[in-house]
């Protein structure tokens, strides 16, 4: 049987889409299943060469501003408060008066104390008297009894002699002015305390600054309840209190008010305990406020913290910095970040940190145009460069083991900073190029 022309050239056409489409899918399952990429081994590496210059060290973290010096000033002695003096935000001096409480019940006790003390210097001057009267007794008995032939009133003498005998007396009146005197110490230093206590009345700051807080009012009952009180016994009256107290610095927050010196900012941050054993008071750091980001401040590492600060089981030690400078416009509590320089090498070869293979303690390089790899000894690890102390030459072209660099932040944290041209180093051609690369981050070449 014959087709007619017109159906086989339509069944022509259809063979030929199968075809087309037997081949379209031959083709993509070549490329897809049977050929193979070509070896990693053959793609070229980015080459740099080895420079000279310094390298750094440092570690980060961010706190706060905070005063270096504040305190909380309270009330040790009892009493309902009368009087504030001051407000929150107004500057005080250095003994400037705060606030005041009743001064009654001090003042009663001083005026005791006072006549206590009156009562004790009259004993003194009585036993003195008593001792006086007892020696010459005994210089008028020793001379009666150096004489063959005793008067009349040498004979009354000795017989008031047989009552007592002089040197007793002499010794009974010592004694009994010693303890007049120490009844009188007492009683000077009674007095003493309830002048303190009349002081204290009056808080006075104990330090220069602003206030910062007050948390008391008039009205209120203020004072510690922990001021203690001493008494002494005087020679008349036998009992008298008086309230010692002082005007003490306490942990902010818990006195009478709070004081802080704003124009003495410092920087108060914590490092976890990996970075912490690096840092050390002296070294120098710099610093940068949220409010200001592009300021950068000079600092130096006052103190670290010798306790540890635990928080959801993380430890960390808290650093002090204290600034060169202080801006206009700082306030206490702004977040600062500090970075601290904990190692330095100058005039020093160094490589990208991203160009050397780690393997214990064995350092490695690979060098360029097949070279083959290197051992050598490392020196200062920089966020992003490696201080190479031998190995290798100035010059050398080593290959990156990544195409950019890679440097440790804050807590563990990366950061990754490509190099000029899409992670190749500047003067890298196509296929890879030697080239020289910046001196970026911390690392400044020649």
């Amino acid at each position: 049987m014959v087709l007619p022309r017109h159906k086989l050239r339509g069944l022509s056409f259809v063979n030929v889409a199968l075809v087309a489409i037997v081949l379209a899918i031959a083709i993509t399952a070549y490329f897809l299943f049977f050929r193979k990429d070509a070896p990693a081994a053959s793609a070229t590496r980015p080459t740099v060469a080895v420079a000279r210059g310094e390298v750094t060290a440092s570690v980060s973290s961010s706190g706060t501003l905070a005063s270096s010096q504040t305190a909380s000033p309270q009330f040790e002695t009892s009493g309902t408060v009368t009087q504030i003096m001051v407000k929150v935000g107004q500057v005080v001096a250095k003994g400037a008066a705060i606030a005041k409480v009743d001064p009654s019940a001090a003042e009663r006790d001083l005026r005791i104390a006072d006549q206590n003390q009156i009562a004790a210097a009259n004993s003194v001057t009585a036993a003195e008297e008593t001792l006086s009267d007892a020696k010459d007794a005994a210089e008028e008995a020793e001379e009666a009894s150096a004489s063959p032939t005793p008067t009349t009133g040498q004979q009354q003498t000795q017989s008031q002699g047989q009552t007592q005998n002089p040197e007793v007396a002499v010794s009974n009146a010592e004694a009994s002015l010693a303890r007049a005197k120490a009844d009188k110490e007492q009683a000077d230093q009674n007095v003493e305390a309830a002048q303190a206590a009349v002081d204290a009345t009056t808080l006075k700051a104990p330090i220069a600054g602003t206030i910062t807080a007050i948390n008391g009012t008039v009205g209120s009952v203020a004072g510690s309840s922990s001021s203690g009180s001493g008494s002494g016994s005087g020679s008349t009256s036998g009992q008298g209190s008086a309230s010692t107290s002082t005007t003490t610095t306490s942990t902010s927050g818990s006195g009478f008010v709070d004081i802080s010196d704003l124009k003495k900012l410092q920087v108060v941050a914590a490092f976890p305990e990996a970075d912490a054993i690096k840092i050390k008071a002296g070294q120098s750091a710099t610093v940068t406020l949220n409010a200001e980001p592009g300021t950068t401040l000079t600092a130096t590492l006052a103190s670290v913290s010798p306790t540890p600060t635990t928080t959801n089981g993380v430890v960390s030690y808290s650093g002090t910095f204290s600034l060169a400078k202080v801006p206009a416009n700082a306030r206490m509590g702004q977040t600062a970040n500090v970075t601290v320089q904990t190692a330095k090498a100058t005039n020093a070869l160094y490589v990208p940190s991203t160009a050397i293979a780690t393997s214990g303690t064995t350092y490695t390089v690979t060098m360029a145009d097949g070279g083959g790899t290197r051992e050598v000894k490392i020196g200062v690890k920089g966020d992003s460069y490696t201080q190479i102390t031998s190995g290798l030459n100035e010059g050398d072209l080593i290959e990156l083991l990544q195409g950019s660099i890679s440097s440790a932040g804050q807590n563990g944290q990366n950061r990754t900073g490509q190099f000029p041209g899409g992670g190749q180093f500047p003067g890298a051609g196509a296929g890879g190029g030697t080239g020289g690369f910046g001196g970026g981050g911390t690392n400044r070449g020649r």
